[in-house]
């Protein structure tokens, strides 16, 4: 029993040493976690505070108000907040700013009441800096934003394909065939977008993807050279639609379409007195089967002839040439990254 009586008085001890050492270890744990702690009286004076911000002292808070302290935006927020804790007893959350090191920064204040002997009231509140999340919102709303603005811009280029494609094919076979080659060119197009950041496409990735892939075989008979330049996002979409139907009629009737035809696509940045700094892109078929003007005007040649060339500032001029067909596409530098 005489044991057991010891072992209890020495558990006592053992518990009692660590508790009068918490105060200590809270301030230090504050420290720790960044957050701004304080205990303000009934009347919203400072009693004290822990780990101000930078540029701040203790002494700058105790024994004032927040009226003292903030500006009147600052206050309209936090003491109708604070007043709400101590009449209701319940814990409230608010987001304020306040000046740190010259700038403006964003925390989230937590509010609780407490209670002291006779009847005395106060607040203990915790403040966390937020200023990085605040910043990470701000970033999601733009992205989101951009997002639903390109998101339009792509559904207004495909709804304009599809109505296009359609009034010029006979069949739905043939309007099947058509309209996903154009919107597969498309999604090429975005893949090297994505990877980019939608900073803009290289010249050489969109010959790749709209010609290279798709001529398979017959790639090796397209020849290709020019600067190191990327367009940007918008260029980019409709230079590989014009791209692509260059290439599917070089396979079904130019000089892809045959075993000895060749393809040349070259593209330079220029300056000229009068047109200032302009782009310019050429694709030249050399020795295909004998080409005819097609009595109509199919999609494809208003595409290359009047859409793209609208949707990039610039000009452009399609030819029918006895070896095939050549067209040039100018546009401002602008168009450029």
């Amino acid at each position: 029993m005489r044991q057991t009586a010891k072992s209890t008085k020495a558990g006592k001890k053992g518990r009692a040493a660590p508790a009068a050492a918490m105060p200590e270890d809270i301030a230090m744990a504050a420290n720790l976690s960044g957050a701004m702690l304080y205990h303000q009286d009934s009347d919203l004076k400072y009693v004290w505070i822990n780990n101000p911000p930078s540029g701040y002292l203790p002494a700058q808070f105790v024994g004032l108000t927040d009226e003292d302290i903030y500006s009147s935006e600052t206050v309209n927020i936090i003491v109708p907040a604070k007043r709400k804790a101590l009449e209701s007893g319940e814990t409230q959350t608010v987001e304020f700013q306040m000046p740190v090191d010259g700038k403006p920064r964003w925390f989230e204040l937590r509010i609780s009441a407490i209670s002291k002997p006779r009847g005395r009231k106060g607040l203990l509140c915790a403040a966390i800096d937020i200023g990085e999340r605040k910043q990470t919102e701000y970033h999601m709303r733009v992205l989101l934003l951009e997002l639903a603005h390109r998101s339009k811009n792509l559904l207004a280029v495909i709804q304009g394909i599809a109505n296009r494609t359609a009034q010029t094919s006979s069949t739905i076979d043939e309007f099947n065939q058509r309209f996903s080659g154009r919107l597969m060119s498309l999604s090429r197009a975005h893949d090297i977008l994505t990877d980019e950041n939608w900073r803009g496409a290289a010249m050489s990735e969109l010959i790749r993807t709209q010609v290279l892939l798709f001529a398979g075989k017959a790639a090796e008979r397209v020849h290709y050279k020019g600067d190191h330049v990327s367009l940007r996002p918008s260029a980019a979409q409709h230079v590989a639609l014009a791209l692509y139907e260059l290439t599917a009629n070089a396979l079904k009737f130019g000089a892809l379409s045959g075993e000895t035809g060749e393809v040349e696509i070259s593209w330079s940045l220029s300056r000229s007195a009068a047109a200032g700094a302009t782009f310019q892109i050429l694709w030249m078929e050399k020795a295909g089967p004998k080409v005819n003007p097609p009595n109509t005007r199919h999609f494809g040649r208003v595409l290359l002839e009047e859409v793209v060339p609208l949707s990039v500032q610039g000009k452009a001029k399609l030819s029918f040439t006895p070896e095939g067909i050549s067209y040039s596409l100018t546009m401002p530098q602008s168009e450029l990254i």
